[in-house]
């Protein structure tokens, strides 16, 4: 596959990829528009968990000024292959709108964007932007299917721990399904379960963190964006336990203000200090061997072993014709 090559970037040409960058970028605002529209509305506007969404394309933004010392302007060199990507990538999004499946055509936003920096950067762009480009997929919510699936699974889950912590710190329950009977009351973990409505927004928070996060080592990374599922069990079971307790020691009125009302508002700082701790042990567990100096004549380990004046210096720190004896 051919390729645009540049070999110099002078101040014309600069402003002539700023100017097709640009453009590029206004195709996407005006072919993507109505389900912008639609995620602004149905989602980022009147769904308190998905109201993250606003700050996506921002961070997304800021990802891309922070790599900005990746890129080197005389090593763009557009590729054709951009073209494949975006035409693949439009009839996924027509078949989209046949279907009236505005989640999979929202879902298209991110080949698109990589297709038109492929076309214009080359794989270069790609090496610096492939962050920016890939957070994007947080604008869009999961598909249903796959959303109920995780629900469930998270759940019984987030059902069981709970259980388990409200018997260990002595609290009679018992689950009957996603439900926790206690001594007094019945709480159900379906009707209201913030902590796994919210798993997107903790995906988006672990991983976003990890690219962030680009000078620690590769393990560390890895680790923090895998840890949404255990943040959103740790932050769910805290919630949950924490209604179970005023149940059965406060009243059960404000349980539920609790469970429906403050509690869904404090599950992000939660994940957030949660997200926090796991960094600073991560630092704590894998830190880096500083590289210590050669040993040579006379140390050891790079500490100097005193000498007296008389002593006899070795063989080798001697010079030339000043042999003793």
């Amino acid at each position: 596959m051919r390729t645009l090559t540049t070999p110099e970037i002078d101040s014309k040409s600069k402003n002539t990829l700023i100017i097709s960058s640009s453009i590029l970028l206004v195709l996407v605002v005006v072919v993507y528009y109505p389900v912008l529209y639609w995620l602004v509305k149905a989602h980022w506007w009147s769904n308190p968990d998905y109201i993250y969404g606003f700050l996506v394309p921002v961070f997304s933004g800021y990802l891309l000024w922070d790599r900005r010392d990746m890129l080197k302007l005389n090593q763009l060199n557009g590729s054709y292959w951009g073209i494949l990507i975006i035409l693949v990538t439009f009839v996924v999004a027509v078949y989209a709108d046949s279907q009236y499946n505005k989640v999979l055509k929202g879902m298209t936003i991110v080949p698109m964007v990589g297709g038109m920096v492929l076309l214009v950067g080359g794989w270069h762009a790609i090496q610096w932007s492939w962050p920016a480009v890939g957070f994007l997929f947080f604008m869009s919510p999961l598909p249903g299917r796959f959303a109920n699936l995780l629900s469930e699974e998270l759940q019984a889950i987030g059902t069981s721990v709970s259980v388990f912590v409200l018997q260990t710190i002595g609290l009679p329950a018992v689950a009957e399904g996603n439900v926790i009977v206690l001594s007094n009351s019945r709480l159900g973990v379906v009707e209201a379960c913030s902590g796994i409505r919210m798993l997107m927004l903790f995906f988006a928070a672990c991983i976003g963190t990890a690219f962030y996060l680009r000078h620690r080592d590769p393990l560390t990374r890895i680790l923090i964006a895998l840890s949404a599922p255990p943040i959103a069990i740790i932050a769910n079971v805290t919630r949950i336990t924490v209604t179970a307790i005023l149940y059965e020691k406060v009243s059960q009125e404000l349980g539920d203000k609790i469970f429906h009302d403050l509690a869904g508002w404090l599950m992000m700082p939660m994940a957030i200090a949660i997200l926090w701790l796991e960094t600073a042990l991560l630092d704590r567990l894998f830190v880096a061997p500083e590289r210590e100096a050669p040993i040579g004549l006379g140390t050891t380990a790079g500490v100097s072993i005193p000498r007296s004046k008389d002593q006899t210096p070795p063989l080798g720190n001697v010079p030339p014709g000043r042999l003793d004896g």
